[in-house]
Formats: C-alpha cells, structure tokens, sequence
C-alpha cells in the first residue's frame, strides 16, 4: 500500500485439513403436474447441518444430475443473458429462470439473489447464480455452472465454488410455461433419485442419491 514494500519471514501454512469432516445432504422436490409432458417447479436444498469452525471442510466443487424422468425443455429457453450483458449487470428479465438463497455462518442475514443462463461455450448455456447481500451488506457472489446430459438426464456443474462455510443453499425453479424441466414419463410410477457428487477444499469427496419426492399421494397405485 503506498508504494511499501512487506518482507515477512513467518509463512503460514494450512495443515491436517484431511481430517476434517465432510458431510454434504440435498433435499430435492417437485412440485406440479407428475404426468408426461408436464412442467414440474422444481426446488432443491442443501444443507451442511453439522458445520462448525474448525470441523468441517467447505465445498470446493459440486454436480447434480436429474434422473432421466425429467428433461431440459429447450423449447422453453426464451432469452439467454449474453457475456456482455452479465459483464455490465444489463442481463434482460427474461434471462433469469430461478432463485437462490444462500445462508452462512459469516453473516447475519442470507444471500439472496437468481439463476441466469448465460452464453456459453459449451452446447447448452451456463447456470450462473448472482447472489447479494442487504443493503447494509454489499456483497455480490458469481458462480457459475455448466449444463449438460449424462446416462439421459440433465446435469449441473459448479467447479469453483468459493472456499467459505455455507449451512444452506436453496434454489428455486418455475414450473408450467416458464419451466425448464419436463417429465419424460409420469413420475408417480415409481421412485426416482438424482445422482449429486461433491469434492470439499480438503480433498474428500462423496456422492449421494437423493430421492426425488413428487406430489404423488394417492396416485402410485393408479399410474401403476
């Protein structure tokens, strides 16, 4: 600062961060239509319940893929927010198809914000969350995700997502003429599960397969 020139000779170093634990749970429902051809609103929750300072490590990178009953409507992509425009804070209306919420230890209050797609290089557009703080807190948070198909299913891909405590994310899509999503096939005929991995800062990893819960009460044994 100032033109100043610092020479320290004390490093420091993070050690022992493979003991730390890591213990990632995702909460992923529908809501809407269950039958083929219908567009589901779909909400997902991740929750780090058990964080402590010190205990548990932050999640470096994630991925969540839908099971092959639900796939991504291109018909319903109407506006994609270009670089530019995300650069300038100017990506139209259109271009936002979700919410998000993010809660942490750090901060009194939780991030909020929404879900753009975003031009990409890649065959599909990028899902980026922009998050902010209150006005008593000015904080912006960018992190974007890249969409693709694997074993039939759409998939979403967050690589670097920034080394702070989260408690819990909650993202929030539309259904019916906004939605992004469609059922494949009626979801009440049997139960399906998503496939999430997560990779945390200290280098552990895990996958897990939630359930992905429908609105199906007293309609299991018809579709059946």
């Amino acid at each position: 600062t100032g033109g100043k020139t610092a020479n320290p000779s004390s490093p420091f170093a993070a050690t022992d961060c493979d003991r730390l634990g890591f213990k990632p749970q995702l909460d992923m429902r529908l809501f809407g239509g269950t039958h083929r051809g219908s567009h589901p609103r779909l909400r997902t929750i991740l929750k780090f319940p058990s964080w402590e300072a010190g205990k548990y490590a932050n999640t470096r990178q994630f991925s969540v893929a839908l099971p092959r009953s639900e796939f991504l409507d291109q018909a319903h992509i109407k506006t994609v927010c270009t670089r530019v425009q995300f650069a300038a804070h100017a990506c139209p209306p259109g271009s936002i198809y979700g919410s998000v919420t993010a809660k942490t230890p750090l901060l009194n209050e939780p991030l909020t914000g929404s879900l753009y797609l975003r031009s990409s290089n890649h065959l599909l557009p990028d899902m980026v969350a922009v998050l902010h703080g209150p006005p008593s807190l000015p904080i912006e948070v960018e992190s974007a995700g890249r969409i693709d198909s694997v074993r039939g299913g759409v998939r979403a891909t967050f690589e670097e997502v920034p080394d702070a405590p989260i408690s819990e994310i909650t993202a929030s899509f539309p259904g019916g003429s906004k939605g992004l999503l469609i059922n494949s096939r009626n979801i009440c005929a049997r139960k399906f599960r998503a496939t999430a991995n997560f990779t945390a800062h200290s280098g552990k990893s895990t996958e897990l397969h939630p359930l992905l819960r429908a609105s199906c009460k007293g309609k299991a044994s018809k579709a059946k």
